[in-house]
């Protein structure tokens, strides 16, 4: 793995996660960013051959280098299904601090242009604040997403099937871009959401601020969007540069 820089690194993979590599083979190209797949088992027999396995414990400082961690882009930490969500969740944390805590004392961390992505599965909503404290920069709270989905769509038939294809069909995804130097921010967000339309032919559906996380959607049309702040928007294809 010595040649591995710039990868995504799965910790906590089981064989329940499989529908994980499907999405993920889908949103980037596998021969150019390579995934690699960090757990404490045997490499699991079905598991594709495109896959490296790598058999360690992200959990101690003592193993993330078997993964190059140090090197990667994107770490994505995932709860296990074998234990209770209580368990399953201390194991998240607990990994996505020893990951924090040994990248700041990589010799590599401060020459690096972007710093390293860690996202990580959370499975009782009790835990999100723990997992952003340990240091997460963001937190998916799977098991939450899905039953307020299931929820709402008893109110609002239809909503399951639409959110469904918006997401998993790929006819249109959601993404986070940087506003276009060349649009002159700050502006209306009326005024914003039209330029880019007519520009790139995205649907603009809030703002958010890179600094503090927080974002709005849908907000009033004449809510000033600043030159710093990145928006989010529809579209079947990235449209604006990634921040």
């Amino acid at each position: 793995m010595s040649g591995y820089v710039n990868h995504i690194v799965v910790c906590g993979y089981e064989m329940g996660s499989g529908m994980l590599l499907d999405v993920l083979s889908g949103e980037i190209n596998p021969e150019e960013q390579r995934i690699v797949l960090f757990g404490p088992y045997e490499r699991p027999n079905a598991l594709p051959p495109d896959f490296m396995w790598v058999q360690g414990d992200p959990t101690k400082e003592s193993e993330l280098d078997k993964a190059r961690i140090a090197h990667a882009s994107t770490v994505i930490v995932t709860g296990s299904r074998r234990v209770v969500p209580q368990q399953a969740d201390a194991t998240t944390i607990l990994t996505v601090f020893t990951i924090r805590s040994a990248l700041k004392k990589s010799p590599l961390e401060p020459k690096r242009k972007k710093p390293i992505r860690v996202i990580a599965e959370v499975l009782d909503s009790e835990n999100v604040q723990h997992a952003r404290t340990a240091g997460a920069d963001e937190v998916i709270e799977t098991r939450k997403v899905g039953y307020s989905l299931l929820a709402h769509t008893v109110v609002y038939p239809g909503v399951a099937d639409a959110t469904s294809r918006l997401v998993f069909d790929g006819h249109q995804n959601l993404y986070v871009g940087n506003i276009p130097a060349e649009l002159g921010a700050p502006m209306s967000f009326d005024r914003l959401s039209r330029e880019l339309r007519a520009s790139t032919g995205c649907l603009v559906i809030g703002f958010r601020d890179p600094e503090s996380g927080s974002e709005k959607v849908n907000p009033p049309a004449d809510a000033v969007v600043g030159p710093d702040m990145e928006v989010l928007y529809l579209s079947p294809d990235p449209k604006l540069e990634c921040p």
